[in-house]
C-alpha cells in the first residue's frame, strides 16, 4: 500500500476513535452531572456504588467500540487473515500491551501507530472522567466523617477559654 493512503487511514482511524470517545465520555459526564443529586444524600452506599459501577460499565463499552471498529477497518483492507486476530490486534495494541504476537503486514503496519497513539489519547482521557467521578464519589461516601471531625472541633473549641 501506498504510505500516504496508510497514514490517511491512520490518521482517519485516530480522528474516529476519538469522536467516538467523545461522545461515550459526554454520555458518561452527563449522566454523571445530571443523576448525581440524586445519589449524592443516598443513605444506600450500594445503590451509590451500583451507579458508579454503571458509569464504569459505559465507559468499558465506549473503549470497546473504539477497538471494534479499528479491528473492523483492519479487517476490511484485509491486514490481517480473520475478524477474531483483527480484534485481538486492535484490542492488544489499543492498549499498548504490545505481545508482538500478530504484526500487520508489511504495506499496513504504520496503522499500528495509529491504533496506539488513539489508546493512549483515550485512556488519558478516561483517566480524567474516572478521577472527577470518583473524586466525588468518595467525597460523598465519607462526607458524614467530615462532619464528625469538624463537629468535634467546634465542640473543643467552645470548651477551650479563649486567651485575652
Amino acid at each position: 500500500m501506498w504510505p500516504v493512503v496508510e497514514v490517511l487511514l491512520g490518521i482517519s482511524m485516530l480522528l474516529i476513535s476519538m469522536l467516538i470517545h467523545s461522545f461515550g465520555m459526554y454520555q458518561v459526564m452527563h449522566r454523571f452531572e445530571v443523576n448525581w443529586p440524586n445519589y449524592l444524600n443516598a443513605r444506600n452506599e450500594f445503590r451509590r456504588q451500583l451507579y458508579f459501577f454503571f458509569l464504569v460499565t459505559l465507559i468499558l463499552m465506549t473503549h470497546l467500540t473504539e477497538i471494534l471498529i479499528i479491528a473492523t477497518v483492519l479487517r476490511t483492507v484485509h491486514a490481517l487473515p480473520d475478524f477474531r486476530t483483527a480484534f485481538y490486534f486492535a484490542g492488544e495494541t489499543y492498549t499498548t500491551l504490545g505481545y508482538g504476537d500478530v504484526l500487520l503486514p508489511p504495506g499496513w503496519r504504520q496503522l499500528s501507530l495509529f491504533i496506539a497513539m488513539s489508546g493512549l489519547f483515550t485512556f488519558g482521557w478516561t483517566t480524567g472522567v474516572l478521577v472527577r467521578i470518583v473524586g466525588k464519589t468518595y467525597d460523598a461516601q465519607f462526607a458524614h466523617l467530615d462532619h464528625r471531625r469538624h463537629d468535634g472541633e467546634t465542640q473543643r473549641s467552645a470548651r477551650t477559654p479563649h486567651a485575652k
